[in-house]
Formats: structure tokens, C-alpha cells, sequence
């Protein structure tokens, strides 16, 4: 929350959960002025180059035309006038209020402190200052000046050790009642190297220290690995041979161990020294956990750290896709000696295995470590062992699918049954003739599934070509045209249609979207009919083949509620981690294409009539099915084109501020805590305008911090 002070400033009174700086955030004022500042939130930790936003006005008659921030004789240009609904709705007394917002990039010059100026020219034609801060930038490694905002930058600011943090972990585990043993398990099949070498002092540095590591090799490299073995007990050596399969070695290595958890280490790769510390923090905090990964990154050929992987929460049908999880992957020993490694997977193994834990686990017993605990060096990939991993997995769980790759992507596609389900298509609509048009006849001409209606919800179209089409439509079989001579009002409209609906399913979409690929509701239905599923969402283009949405992120965008993932990367752009190109597990997906159960969708109370006409209803709508355990799937192999706000317009409208500023009002109070941490984005990420980059700082804290 916030309040204003004795000052006039506005100013932050809490500390978050989740590791926010307890500190006030920066407050600023002018003669005639109030501005906020939203990023950086972490005055300290500042990088190079970051950005500054937030909003700002005047208080008087005077408005300010201009804004610019100054830095050791460096200017930058600030965007500004950006819509504001919720300062709007603080400050409805000040007409400028709702187009308070900006954004800047700033650049900073060598030096660890600088003076920050930011000015705003006011419409007497004066430049005066609004507020300064002193900032202290974190220290960054040789390099990342030229690249800006670098993942060096960040290591250097939220993922190095010091000597408290060590001593704290080490504190930590001496506090803790339960000390588990570890199998580092490892597979060397060539002379020892440097990079061999490298992997097994990342384990020997590791701070917890309750470990075995367990080496199988070839009789070839027995001599090599003595010394290693001589120097420390708890280093062994397994040897194979040509008549013993890996698997079986690694089987036997596990029983035999004594271990309570068992993980894997690539004979290139590297532990965090933390890694061990980290799991075993979350095992104590969690007993029940069974299975737990954590974010990964790569090692250059230099030794450097790049290319983080910053993972979601557990997404079975992203896993599918994907071997997401990949490492660090730690399982309960109990768990590996009963399902055992497999012969004849080669380096499918471990994600064969993953697969085979996840049939007998329950989702609380699967926990992820938004932490980077994993340096991967060499990536081996055997993506047709991986195929047949999973069509094995899909064969025990009795789900009738084919498995397919698109673009390097592994697609499921889910068999329809015989009876194909019906589905009303739901869409209002007024006048628009030009975006109604193409809708309605890219479904009728393109679709190839045969099992559906339209329902088109006039809400007071006037055009006469528009009712001439309107008319005209109505004399076909295959469509309803029902009248609403009323404001336009998104959920009651929708709710309208799904009332009016006899189908199993109803498809809510937007008059301007039109069909590209033709089995797109073959795809969506497939995936709806699947347990546990609540609704669907498509891939959405815009017109110039750039992604407009592929799911929801919570707590993202300007108003921290959400925002549309991917937005604006080619077509075949694979996104972050190929995310953009596979199905998976979102919180939310938008309503311009969106598929549900009819009966779910009243049982849930549809859409929000009363507090959410128009915006941010779908969001509403696919956290009341998460809510009751449904899940909400994005599928990129359902493709439209969508042209946003083209029916409507955008929201920030004189008309229809006041309305927007309520529902972000309404979404906040009513969503808080869900909308804070989206289990499948990663609290490593920025939430601001480009999602999938670096959070600075992360929302989450060090293990030995909480």
C-alpha cells in the first residue's frame, strides 16, 4: 500500500513477502508537482544502463510539456503523456493525471555514484527540476558496460557470494532437523579433462556437505579417476562394461548408495555451491517433496556464465514438449530404485525417467527452485529417443495422441473421439462491417471441423450494411443473430451468448479475429477435452504476422494485472526457451479466442457483469477456473489473426477512464496475492514492458535470507 505523507509525497509503507526492499520507494516533488517513481524499485542495485518510470503532473493550472533526465552532463529523452487509469482514479480532480505516465532509458558512465536529475519543462517555458537522486551502481565485471543491462551485470548484483553468506548458510544448516544424503550421480565415458575436472570441485565446494558422488565409467578411465577417488571418501567409481548397459550401473550405484535423494551432473557441467544447500532448504520446508529442479544456465567456452534459463513453476504439458526441467533435477532415492533408469534411451534417460515420476506424483510433491543451481556446459539432446520417451508416457496414461515436431517444436496432437463435441462460437458485435465480415467467413470457408454454430450478439448495430450483413447471416443454418439494444457491456454480452448456447463448449472470440490455420478448433477442442482442463487459449497474430498474444502473464504491464506473452516477435520466433512454439500451462489466456465447457463456464459465473465490463474479464474469468483446480492451456498450433482493439479502440479514452481506473481497482483488491506470483512466469523476469528479460532486481530471496 501506499499513503500520502505529512509532505504531500506519495510514499510506500510496507515490505513485501516476496524480498521487496523494505526501503521507502523514491518520492519526489516540485514546486506545483507530485511524481512517482514505479522501476527501479532497488535504488541500490542499480545496473549501467536501467530503466526509470513512474508518473508525473501538475498541480497547478501549469502543465508540464516536456520531461528529460540528466545524468553527469548525459541527457535522455523521456516518453511521456503515457496513460495512467489508476492515477486517474486517485487524482480525479486532476485532468492530467490520466496521462501522467513515462519511461526512460538511462545510461550511465563509468563511476559507482552518480546524480540523477530528472526535469520537467512547464508550459511557461521553463525547465525546472522535479527531483534528484543519488545512486550507487552495482558493481559489474569486465565486459557488460558495452552490452548494458547483461546477465553479468546481474550475477554481480544478486548471485555472487560473500563471506556473511556463506556464514549464514552454513548457520542455517546446523539449524536443520533433517540432513539428507546426496547421490551425485555421474557418467564419464572419455579421458579425464579440465572440464571434468571443473565438475567434480563444484562438488567438492559444495556448502552442504552430505554427499557421495558416484562415477560410472569405463575401465579406460579408471587409472585417471584414482587420485580423486584416494583423495576423498565419498567420491566412488563404478565401472561398466561392454555386457552391463549404463542404466544398470546407474541403477545399482543408487541402491547401493545409502542416499536419500539422487540428482545427475554432466561430466562438463558445474553445481552452484549452493545447489545441495538450496534443496535441502527446500526439503525441510517442504517434507513431502519427492521431486525438485531448479533454474540452469550455460558455460561459455571461456568459463563465463550465460544464457539463463529461468523456468516455470511445474507445467506437465510444457514438459511434453520440452524437457524444461532438464537440470538441476533432484528425485527421492525411493522414487529412482522403483522406477529405475532405462536401458536403450541413451541420453533420453533421465527425461524418460522424469516422465515416469511425474505418473506416480501428485503436483505438491514436485517443487521448483526459482534459483540458478546448475551450469550447463555441453547440452546432449536425442530428440527421437526423447519422442519415444513420450509416446511410452502417453501409452501408460492411456491418452490417445500422436507426437510431432513443427520448427524444432514436439507438438502432442490429442486424438478426437467419435462423437465430436459441439461448440457455439460467441461473438458481439456492432456495425464494423469491414472486421465482422472477414471473421465470420474465415470461419465458415477455413474451419474443417463441422461441429459448430455462430452466435453473433448484436449490441446495437446501426450501419445499414452492417444490418444488411447482419440479416443476410441470419439465414443460415449454421448461425444465430440475437439483438441487445443495450450499453455495450463485454461480460454481459458473452454471458448472453454462452445463455443462449446448447453446445458442450463455447468459443469467445472477438469480431476482429479471422481463421489462419484450418484445424484450429480441432486443436483447441483436443486439447479442452483433456482432465483437467478448463479452458483454451489460441496463438494470435497480428496482421503483419508478429505475435500479438501466446498467454497470459499475471501481474505484468503497465497496471501490474497482467499482460499478453511474446508480444511482438516473428511468427516463427521460437520465444523465450521456445515457449512462444509450445502448448503449456498459463494462469490465463485473453477472451478474443478463448474455449471452455459451457456448463464450467456457468458453474464459475461467467464473466463478471457488474465490476468488470469490459477489461481484464477473461483474467477474472481463468483464475475462478484455476481456483477450482482447472487448468488453462495455450496451444500455438490454433493460429488467428487479430486485430487488437480495432472494434472497440483502445481504453484510455475520456469516456472510459473512470470505468478502466474501477476495474484495475477491482482486479487488484480482489486478485492481489495471485497476481504477485504467476507460477508460470519466474520471479527472476522483469514484469515490465518486455517480459522475458531480467528482473532487477528478482522477486524472490536467497534461501539463507528468509
Amino acid at each position: 500500500m501506499s499513503k500520502i505523507s505529512s509532505r504531500g509525497f506519495w510514499r510506500r509503507v510496507f515490505r513485501s513477502a516476496k524480498g521487496e526492499p523494505s526501503a521507502a520507494q523514491y518520492e519526489g516533488l516540485a514546486a506545483n508537482c507530485i511524481c512517482w517513481i514505479d522501476e527501479p524499485i532497488d535504488w541500490q542495485n542499480v545496473g549501467r544502463r536501467f530503466r526509470l518510470a513512474g508518473w508525473c503532473f501538475a498541480k497547478s493550472e501549469s502543465e508540464i510539456e516536456d520531461l528529460r533526465a540528466r545524468v553527469s552532463g548525459r541527457q535522455f529523452t523521456v516518453s511521456h503523456g503515457l496513460g495512467r487509469a489508476d492515477v486517474a482514479a486517485s487524482y480525479p480532480e486532476q485532468p492530467e493525471a490520466m496521462r501522467s505516465g513515462f519511461e526512460v532509458m538511462v545510461e550511465l558512465p563509468r563511476g559507482s555514484l552518480h546524480l540523477l536529475e530528472f526535469e520537467g519543462k512547464f508550459s511557461d517555458g521553463t525547465w525546472k527540476k522535479i527531483f534528484s537522486k543519488g545512486i550507487r551502481v552495482a558493481p559489474v565485471r569486465r565486459g557488460s558496460l558495452e552490452r548494458g543491462v547483461s546477465y553479468e551485470d546481474w550475477i554481480e548484483a544478486y548471485d555472487t557470494l560473500n563471506g556473511a553468506d556463506r556464514a549464514r548458510i552454513r548457520k542455517r544448516i546446523e539449524s536443520y532437523q533433517r540432513k539428507p544424503l546426496f547421490c551425485v550421480l555421474m557418467t564419464v565415458s572419455s579421458p579425464v579433462s579440465r572440464h571434468l575436472r571443473a565438475a567434480i570441485e563444484s562438488v567438492r565446494a559444495q556448502l552442504y556437505p552430505h554427499w557421495k558422488l558416484v562415477v560410472v565409467t569405463d575401465e579406460s578411465v579408471r587409472h585417471s579417476m584414482r587420485r580423486w577417488t584416494k583423495r576423498n571418501p565419498r567420491i566412488q567409481m563404478r565401472i561398466r562394461s561392454e555386457k552391463r548397459a549404463t542404466a544398470d550401473v546407474l541403477n545399482e550405484a543408487v541402491t547401493v548408495s545409502g542416499c536419500e535423494f539422487v540428482l545427475t551432473l554432466g561430466a562438463e557441467d558445474q553445481l552452484a555451491p549452493t545447489a545441495l544447500f538450496s534443496v535441502t532448504h527446500a526439503i525441510n520446508a517442504s517434507p513431502d517433496a519427492r521431486l525438485l529442479y531448479s533454474d540452469e544456465d550455460r558455460l561459455d567456452a571461456e568459463g563465463c556464465r550465460t544464457d539463463p534459463h529461468f523456468k516455470p513453476d511445474w507445467n506437465w504439458p510444457l514438459l511434453l514438449g520440452q524437457d524444461f526441467v532438464s537440470q538441476l533435477t533432484v528425485l527421492h532415492a525411493d522414487l529412482v530404485q522403483s522406477l529405475g533408469f532405462r536401458a536403450g534411451l541413451d541420453a533420453a534417460r533421465y527425461y524418460d525417467l522424469l516422465l515416469r515420476a511425474a505418473e506416480t506424483l501428485e503436483p505438491r510433491q514436485i517443487h521448483h527452485l526459482p534459483h540458478v543451481l546448475y551450469h550447463r556446459r555441453v547440452e546432449r539432446r536425442d530428440q527421437e529417443k526423447e519422442v519415444v520417451a513420450v509416446r511410452q508416457h502417453l501409452a501408460r496414461q492411456q491418452i490417445a495422441a500422436g507426437v510431432e515436431t513443427n520448427h524444432g517444436a514436439r507438438w502432442i496432437r490429442y486424438h478426437l473421439p467419435e462423437r465430436s463435441a459441439s461448440v457455439s462460437i460467441i461473438i458481439p458485435t456492432r456495425d464494423r462491417l469491414e472486421l465482422l465480415k472477414p471473421c465470420v467467413q474465415s470461419i465458415l470457408e477455413k474451419t474443417t471441423y463441422d461441429f459448430f454454430e455462430i452466435i453473433l450478439i448484436d449490441n446495437g448495430t446501426q450501419e445499414p450494411s452492417a444490418k444488411d450483413y447482419l440479416a443476410e447471416l441470419a439465414r443460415d443454418a449454421r448461425i444465430r443473430v440475437l439483438r441487445r439494444e443495450e450499453e455495450f457491456n463485454y461480460s454481459r454480452l458473452t454471458n448472453a451468448g454462452a445463455q443462449a448456447s446448447r453446445a458442450e463448449f463455447i468459443l469467445l472470440m472477438n469480431n476482429d479475429v479471422s481463421v489462419i490455420t484450418p484445424a484450429w478448433l480441432e486443436e483447441m477442442v483436443s486439447q479442452a477435452l483433456q482432465p483437467g482442463v478448463g479452458a483454451v487459449g489460441a496463438r494470435l497474430l497480428y496482421p503483419d504476422n508478429r505475435v500479438q498474444q501466446a498467454g497470459v502473464v499475471l501481474g505484468a504491464g503497465a497496471h501490474r494485472i497482467a499482460e499478453v506473452a511474446h508480444r511482438g516477435i516473428a511468427r516463427r520466433a521460437p520465444g523465450y526457451f521456445s515457449r512462444a512454439i509450445l502448448a503449456q500451462e498459463f494462469s490465463a489466456v485473453g477472451a478474443a479466442c478463448l474455449l471452455v465447457q459451457r456448463e464450467l463456464y456457468l458453474e464459475v459465473g461467467g464473466f463478471d457483469e457488474e465490476h468488470l465490463k469490459v477489461a481484464f474479464n477473461d483474467i477474472d474469468f481463468c483464475l475462478k477456473l484455476r481456483a477450482r483446480g482447472a487448468r488453462i492451456i495455450y496451444t500455438p498450433a490454433a493460429e488467428l489473426y487479430h486485430h487488437e482493439h480495432a472494434s472497440r479502440g483502445t481504453e484510455y479514452t475520456e469516456t472510459n477512464e473512470k470505468r478502466f481506473a474501477r476495474e484495475i481497482q477491482f482486479m487488484k483488491e480482489k486478485w492481489g496475492a495471485n497476481l504477485a506470483a504467476d507460477p508460470f512466469y519466474n520471479p527472476n523476469l522483469s514484469l515490465g514492458r518486455e517480459l522475458f528479460t531480467l528482473a532487477f532486481p528478482p522477486r524472490v530471496g536467497k534461501p539463507w535470507e528468509c
